[in-house]
């Protein structure tokens, strides 16, 4: 079993002194200043109020769920047995989104050291994805190219919407370059447009005002992203460029593809650069994480629901969200699928999509990698 996106966080600006430079390092510990360091992150335009996390997540020795190794060892990597567990962020995504983008950019290079020598180091199941600023998009390139080097490095998160642009938009192209450079897959979360310093909206048609609304529509947020990245032609112009969604459920998407495939058939000649349809780029290229998968009354309509698109299997990845309050263990998920979707759910789709250490790694501006010109760039 390998675990796509288990959540792992730094407890406080503080611990990752040791990895800024000495000038942003003066400014986030605040000299003299006896109220201890600043708290480099925005805040959640939502959270739970009944609780964002697992109650049996937090530390004995104290600290916030996610920031200790020995917890995360004994709660899920021992408890749950997996050969493989891929280490995202989830509140650590709010430093990517403060105001002074500099010093998130300065936070993310931090956080991609401190999760080498403190999270990998320890435990050879453990792997990382490279966290980037995605508001700086060339220097975002930059630390994918020196942190993704490292063979335990899977992917990329690409981190809260920075620029308040859908993700498929040419501003973002020098990310994608250096990630197919590197054959690094790109995470994108739930959360990404809803962090209060951002200028996007977390879901359609303005802010809901409850959390459970958002809850229920955040998911569109996804759906304008991922949609962009292929009507805009990303996966033509990086040939390995692969996505994971995680956090948004699965049972849109048969019915969202059906409608992106109808818009292809009677309006493709605005986007000639795009030739198949946007369901067949989907089911290739993305991954669709099982964190706050749909759970139904009657839980085999899951399966049928999902069913009504051919090769849904080989999307489904196995990614419990730990230490969040909506993670659930493997044999949650399996009671809702059926028996011959495990193998690829909880296993081979996840050794596929990510950049293993045992997978061959290109070099940085290989020429396989390049990204090629569609008709109209010009």
């Amino acid at each position: 079993m390998i675990d796509a996106c288990a959540f792992h966080e730094w407890p406080d600006s503080a611990s990752l002194a040791d990895y800024l430079d000495s000038g942003w390092r003066e400014i986030v510990l605040r000299p003299g200043d006896k109220g201890g360091p600043i708290n480099v992150r925005s805040q959640w335009l939502y959270r739970n109020p009944f609780g964002a996390k697992q109650a049996d997540a937090w530390p004995a020795s104290g600290g916030a769920p996610g920031t200790d190794f020995e917890t995360l060892r004994t709660q899920l990597l021992d408890h749950e047995g997996a050969e493989r567990v891929v280490l995202g962020y989830e509140e650590g995504l709010l430093a990517m989104g403060v105001g002074h983008y500099h010093l998130a950019r300065a936070m993310a290079r931090a956080a991609n050291q401190w999760t080498l020598a403190e999270w990998l180091e320890r435990d050879e199941r453990l792997h990382g994805l490279v966290l980037v600023c995605s508001a700086v998009p060339q220097d975002a390139a930059a630390d994918i190219r020196e942190y993704g080097t490292h063979e335990r490095m899977v992917g990329v998160a690409l981190g809260v919407n920075g620029l308040g642009r859908p993700f498929g938009h040419a501003a973002y192209l020098p990310i994608y370059e250096a990630a197919a450079e590197l054959d690094l897959p790109v995470v994108l979360q739930v959360g990404s447009d809803a962090v209060s310093a951002l200028d996007s909206t977390p879901v359609a048609a303005g802010l809901p005002a409850t959390y459970g609304e958002y809850a229920a529509w955040g998911v569109q947020a996804l759906m304008g992203h991922v949609g962009s990245m292929i009507t805009q032609g990303l996966f033509d112009r990086f040939p390995r460029l692969r996505v994971m969604i995680v956090g948004g459920g699965a049972s849109w998407v048969p019915a969202y593809l059906w409608r992106l495939d109808f818009w292809f058939k009677t309006n493709s000649k605005e986007v000639p650069w795009l030739l198949r349809p946007p369901s067949e780029i989907f089911l290739e290229r993305v991954k669709l994480g099982t964190l706050s998968l749909e759970s139904p009354r009657q839980p085999e309509r899951l399966a049928t629901a999902l069913g009504t698109l051919d090769g849904i299997e080989r999307m489904l990845t196995y990614t419990s969200g730990y230490p969040s309050s909506l993670a659930e263990p493997p044999a949650a998920i399996r009671e809702r699928l059926p028996e011959a979707w495990h193998e690829p759910v909880f296993g081979g789709n996840a050794r596929e999509f990510f950049r293993w250490p045992d997978r061959a790694q290109p070099a940085a501006g290989a020429a396989a990698n390049a990204n090629t010109t569609r008709e109209g760039d010009a």
